[in-house]
C-alpha cells in the first residue's frame, strides 16, 4: 500500500485484480460506465488481527484518465498503513482482504480466529478430494482384477480412469476433481510421464516439427521418423541435447557436431513451470499387476504414491542433472507431420525430488 493511495482513497485494479474480480463472477470492469453514477458498491471482508471485519468495496471508473478502473475498501486506513501489503482472494464468491504484514502481529497464543477456522476449512477441502479418490482406488483393488479396456501402453489408464467413472478426453486438465492421474504396470522400470509442451517457436532456431524432422529424422519402415529422448547428460544419437540457461531463464535443445553445438529448440523456463504447477498441482501415481483371468486381460491394483506441491527450484535442477528429459516422438504422415510430444519426462527414482514434502505411499493388496 502506498501512502499516497491511502491519503486519495484509491486503488489501482491492476490487470491481475480485474482477472480475479472477473473470473469470481464479483465485477467486470469493462462493461462498466464512468463517473459517480456508474459506481458498484458490493460488499467485502478484511481480517482484522485475525477476525473477519465486513466491508463495503467500491468499484468504480472515474471520468479523469480514461476512466483507469480502480476500487477503494471503506475504513481501509483503519486496518493497513503505508508500505504493508494486501492480499485478497474469493471465498463463498466474496473477496476477502488479508495485510500479510501484519500477520506476526497476532498472538499465535490467542484462542482460535476466523481466519484460522478459514484456513482449516479450506485444508479440509483440499484433502477431501485425495481421501474420496484414495477410498474409490481402495474399493476397486478391493473388488478384485479390472478387465483391461483395449489394447497397448495406454489401456492401464483408460481402464482405471473408466473404472472410476472419468469420462476419456483430450482435456490438458487434471483427470479427478483437480487431481491428475499417471497410471503404470508394476513392473515398469520406464520414466514417469510429466507433461508435453511444445517448444516457444519464437525463440528457436528451427520454425516447426517439420523442419526439425528433416534435419534430424532417420528413415523407417513408414517414413522418416525422430523417436529419441533428449538429456543434458549427454548428446543422443542424434547428437541432441539439453541445456538449462538460468540467467536467461531457458532450457535449450542442441546439436553438438565437429563444428560445436548448435540452437534447435527452446522453452521458457517460466512456461514449464506454468504447466508442472497446473498438472501436478496434486498427483496419485497408480501402479498395478497386469494379469488374465481366463483369456481376459486385467489390471490388479497394488499401490499409490500421492504428491503434492511441485517445485521449480528442483524441475529446474533435475533438468540440469539429466534426471528429467524430453521425448520427441515425430513422424512423417502423408499429409502432415504428427508429433506425440514433446513428453516431458522424470526418472522413476527421482519422482519424490520433484516434490517439497515426501510422497504418501498407499498400499492397496
Amino acid at each position: 500500500m502506498t501512502e499516497t493511495g491511502l491519503q486519495k482513497n484509491i486503488l489501482d485494479a491492476t490487470a491481475p485484480h480485474r482477472e480475479l474480480f472477473r473470473d469470481n463472477g464479483f465485477h467486470c470492469y469493462d462493461t462498466q460506465g464512468q463517473g459517480e453514477a456508474n459506481k458498484v458498491t458490493r460488499d467485502a471482508v478484511i481480517f482484522d488481527h485475525g477476525q473477519k471485519v465486513g466491508i463495503p468495496i467500491f468499484l468504480y471508473r472515474p471520468k479523469t484518465k480514461k476512466g483507469d478502473p480502480r476500487f477503494w475498501l471503506s475504513r481501509l486506513r483503519r486496518f493497513v498503513d503505508p508500505g504493508d501489503v494486501l492480499a485478497v482472494f474469493f471465498h463463498d464468491g466474496v473477496p476477502h482482504f488479508a495485510n500479510l504484514t501484519k500477520d506476526d502481529e497476532v498472538n499465535l497464543e490467542a484462542p482460535e480466529t476466523d481466519w484460522d477456522r478459514l484456513l482449516e476449512s479450506l485444508r479440509l477441502n483440499y484433502e477431501a478430494v485425495g481421501i474420496e479418490l484414495l477410498g474409490k482406488l481402495r474399493d476397486l483393488a478391493a473388488s478384485g482384477p479390472i478387465p483391461a479396456d483395449g489394447t497397448g501402453d495406454t489401456s492401464i489408464g483408460r481402464t482405471i480412469e473408466t473404472a472410476l467413472g472419468i469420462q476419456i478426453n483430450s482435456s490438458q486438465s487434471p483427470d479427478y476433481k483437480g487431481i491428475e492421474l499417471k497410471s503404470k504396470r508394476s513392473r515398469s522400470k520406464t520414466r514417469n510421464g510429466l507433461f508435453a509442451k511444445v517448444p516457444d517457436w519464437r525463440i528457436s532456431d528451427v520454425g516447426d516439427f517439420r523442419e526439425m524432422l528433416e534435419r534430424f529424422g532417420y528413415p523407417s519402415p513408414d517414413g522418416l521418423r525422430l523417436y529419441c529422448t533428449v538429456s543434458s547428460k549427454s548428446p543422443n544419437s542424434q547428437g541432441l541435447l539439453l541445456r538449462v540457461d538460468e540467467d536467461a531463464e531457458v532450457l535449450h535443445e542442441l546439436a553438438r557436431s565437429s563444428a560445436g553445438d548448435k540452437a534447435v529448440c527452446a522453452w521458457r523456463l517460466s512456461t514449464l513451470h506454468v504447466k508442472l504447477q497446473e498438472k501436478h498441482r496434486e498427483t496419485f501415481w497408480i501402479r498395478a499387476d497386469e494379469l488374465k483371468v481366463g483369456a481376459q486381460p486385467c489390471f490388479q491394483l497394488t499401490e499409490v504414491t500421492h504428491t503434492k506441491r511441485p517445485s521449480n527450484i528442483q524441475f529446474d535442477r533435475l533438468l540440469s542433472e539429466g534426471s528429467v528429459t524430453v521425448d520427441h516422438m515425430i513422424k512423417m504422415l502423408p499429409t502432415r507431420v504428427h508429433e506425440r510430444g514433446p513428453q516431458f519426462k522424470v526418472a522413476r527414482g527421482e519422482l519424490h525430488e520433484l516434490f517439497l514434502g515426501a510422497p504418501k505411499i498407499y498400499d492397496l493388496t
